[in-house]
């Protein structure tokens, strides 16, 4: 069972992590983000590639590269944080 000391450093590291997420999350541009929130942190309402390239009239395939972008540019600024 963990010690109290031990739970305690882990919420310290995932509050962190949590905020540079959020820092990381800022500075992408606003579809990037709006894409990503979308498909991965909305726990009740994600929605499809296909859903997504419906609303910005652009193919789904478009959207995949359009995250898969984000998705290094999130790991760069979260790696910088």
């Amino acid at each position: 069972m963990p010690t109290r000391q031990l739970v305690l450093e882990r919420e310290d590291s995932e509050q962190d992590e949590s905020g540079r997420l959020h820092k990381a999350m800022g500075s992408l541009d606003v579809r990037s983000r709006d894409i990503l929130e979308r498909r991965w942190l909305r726990e009740d309402d994600r929605r499809t590639l296909q859903e997504l390239a419906d609303q910005y009239g652009v193919s789904a395939e478009r959207i995949r590269q359009l995250e898969v972008n984000a998705m290094k540019k999130l790991k760069a600024a979260m790696l910088e944080a």
